[in-house]
């Protein structure tokens, strides 16, 4: 029938609740009717002849969307998972030092991406903290890469704020290629050593900063070669638009990488 005239109680689509309007007059709350999902939003209006206003938004698309994301992101983290395995297995078998070094770093890069889409299919959506992504590559990296014994801390400092999954897999290899860096080389002979972690957010650009106190290196020197330093140096210029510097010496390494806050990508513009 024709919801026009009709009264609001015959053609409500939720229960009215007390939790469900805030002090502000506005509430908005998701339902489901038959396969298609709805946002309602209940707007307080100041007028002698009418109570509220309710705007009634199909979200269907966006739901099913959602769900692929988890699907997606799911498979993806489990194939990903099924082949650090495969890498873990070679690694126990190799008797070969340089080998078992190769094969434990490729297998971490692969669990970092594989971080980032665990926490995409957790989010449901194409956007996560980027504090959790560092956080998850931290702790992946020291525990393959810290020297036993070895007593490092590792800090986070600064902003966090949600980036699209494009920008979180660029940013999550090339932390763990910069505190692989660090664990392996910056600390030779030292028994406790500091890493910091500092990122701050821009209105266009944000910094990421991976701060050790190691020893240092030469960087005008330094090998280009090395597939670590390749991979930070794509990532940083080709995924995230951005620039990268780095500055070492006796007291320690600085790297400083920045990045667009958003990847649009435009093609067929004519």
């Amino acid at each position: 029938e024709d919801p026009l005239g009709q009264i609001y109680e015959n053609i409500r689509l939720i229960d009215s609740t007390d939790d469900a309007e805030d002090q502000s007059g506005y509430s908005v709350v998701e339902t489901s009717v038959g396969r298609h999902s709805l946002s309602i939003k209940r707007i307080q209006l100041d007028s002698e002849d009418m109570d509220f206003a309710v705007v009634i938004q199909d979200i269907t698309w966006k739901k099913e969307q959602e769900k692929a994301l988890i699907l997606k992101s799911v498979a993806i983290k489990n194939n990903l998972q099924t082949i650090a395995s495969l890498l873990r297995l070679q690694v126990r078998r190799s008797d070969n030092g340089e080998t078992r070094k190769v094969l434990g770093e490729s297998m971490n890069r692969i669990l970092s991406i594989a971080t980032t889409h665990e926490l995409l299919a957790q989010s449901g959506v194409d956007q996560v903290k980027i504090g959790e992504v560092i956080l998850n590559i931290k702790n992946n990296t020291v525990r393959y890469f810290a020297r036993p014994h070895f007593d490092v801390s590792i800090t986070l400092e600064g902003d966090d704020f949600e980036v699209d999954s494009d920008i979180a897999t660029s940013v999550a290899l090339i932390i763990n290629e910069l505190l692989q860096n660090s664990l392996q080389y910056a600390f030779e002979d030292r028994e406790t050593g500091l890493i910091r972690i500092v990122v701050t957010r821009g209105e266009l650009y944000s910094r990421i900063e991976v701060i050790d106190n190691g020893g240092g290196y030469d960087v005008e020197n330094v090998r280009t070669d090395r597939l670590g330093l390749s991979i930070v140096q794509t990532m940083v210029k080709d995924k995230l638009r951005g620039n990268l510097s780095v500055e070492s010496g006796p007291g320690g390494t600085h790297v400083t990488f920045d990045f667009k806050n958003q990847i649009m990508e435009v093609a067929g513009v004519t």
